[in-house]
């Protein structure tokens, strides 16, 4: 029979060893990790986009956006905007299944749907960015990070819709 110290050491060595197994590309450590945490936002926001001097305001984790009825609702793993009013929704990806670029579209639209009042106008979006943080290279380039913008195809130019 276990005694009630025996349990307590068990069910602590039980912890460390899922702590153990917890990598920052874990959802669940993520969002602590970037919870209401502006700094390390600002600063991996600063890498990925190359802005230097990006400053974030604000970061939600878990953010809710508002669904039309009947419509799939999502939580961004970490929402946070700029100085500029720029959105950033920067999602923890670490299967490789769920970071599609359906997903990505979905994501991007959500983030209009939720930045757009009845009765404002089309042009008053804000500039969004919807960043997926992957474990492994989706694209199978062997580049760290993929820039994909929208571009007029019979000009060659960015559609730049923000």
């Amino acid at each position: 029979m276990e005694t009630e110290q025996q349990r307590k050491e068990r069910e602590r060595q039980e912890d460390l060893q899922r702590l153990r197994g917890l990598r920052p590309i874990d959802d669940d450590f993520m969002r602590c990790l970037f919870r209401e945490n502006i700094p390390l936002t600002q600063h991996v926001l600063r890498i990925i986009t190359g802005k230097s001097d990006l400053i974030i305001e604000n970061v939600e984790t878990q953010a809710d956006m508002k669904r039309l009825v009947g419509a799939r609702s999502i939580c961004l793993d970490a929402y946070g905007t700029d100085d500029a009013g720029k959105k950033y929704d920067m999602e923890v990806q670490r299967a490789d299944k769920g970071a599609g670029v359906h997903r990505a579209r979905y994501h991007s639209s959500a983030m209009d749907i939720d930045n757009l009042d009845a009765g404002q106008e089309f042009d008053e979006l804000p500039e969004t960015y919807t960043i997926f943080i992957t474990e492994n290279d989706i694209y199978g380039k062997g580049l760290p990070f993929y820039p994909i913008e929208r571009i007029n195809m019979a000009t060659g130019e960015p559609f730049g819709d923000g």
